[in-house]
Formats: structure tokens, sequence, C-alpha cells
């Protein structure tokens, strides 16, 4: 097990922006695709929603659409919508 840092950033390659910048630190079993501690770091945001604050804030709508979004793209990085047959 390695002690590992990965920065990711997503943003626009036309304009260079960065949207947002994430850092993880911490262990991982797969040095250099590190895939197992970003589905540390996924879990560990996902335990902080706490979707009462999108009732409160009038954002359920948003809420939704982000809830369906993080399904289907969970589903994508573990290969798991090629037999969706929604």
């Amino acid at each position: 097990m390695a002690h590992e840092v990965i920065t990711m950033a997503s943003g626009s390659i036309e304009t260079g922006s960065t949207d947002l910048k994430i850092t993880i630190e911490g262990d991982s079993k797969m040095p250099f695709w590190n895939h197992d501690l970003k589905v540390k770091a996924i879990l560990a945001l996902l335990d902080s929603i706490d979707v009462k604050h999108y009732h409160e804030d009038g954002l359920i709508n948003e809420a939704n659409e982000s809830y369906e979004h993080i399904i289907e793209s969970a589903k994508a990085a573990f290969g798991l919508d090629l037999f969706d047959f929604d």
C-alpha cells in the first residue's frame, strides 16, 4: 500500500479555466491508477451531503438531477451501464 496524492481538475480546454480542483491524499493499493483511493474519496463526499439543505434552499429538483447523474456516472465507471436495459 502506497501513500498517494492525486490532483484532478475539471474545466474548459478551450479557455483553460478550471471550474473545480480536487486533491485527494491517502493510502492506495493501486499506486499507478489510484482508483481505490478515488472511490474512498467519492464515498466520503457522498456521506457529507445532507439533502435537507437542498430542501431548505428550494433546490430539490437540482438534488434529484444530481442523484440521477451520480447513479449514471457510477454505473458507467464500473461498466454496469452496459447491462442497463431501461
